[in-house]
């Protein structure tokens, strides 16, 4: 059996303007918290071991190359063709583009 630690959710990003912030004599403000080592999003203290587990464990997409079986339209980066057998690859967004 496991441990449960708290109520792990994605959350959305939060400004830093409604992070902790202090204000110091002279005008100085200092904010409490980390920027994630991964995500480099800006973290709470109360938020800091439930977003790193995330952060850590958040299963990575691999994106691989492959050959057209059909043309496919315009290539994203060099915007020629996509025609049948070109050797093609993802993008994180999905789109494709030659590999070649």
């Amino acid at each position: 059996m496991g441990i449960i630690i708290g109520s792990c959710v994605p959350d959305e990003p939060e400004p830093l303007e409604n992070a902790l912030i202090s204000t110091y004599g002279g005008g100085r403000r200092v904010a409490y918290g980390i920027k994630c080592p991964i995500c480099a999003k800006f973290l709470l203290p109360d938020d800091i071991e439930c977003h790193l587990v995330m952060c850590l464990t958040k299963p990575r997409l691999s994106y691989n190359e492959d050959v057209l079986s059909e043309d496919k339209g315009e290539c994203v980066i060099c915007l020629e063709d996509l025609t049948q057998g070109d050797t093609i690859a993802r993008l994180p967004c999905l789109c494709i583009y030659h590999k070649g």
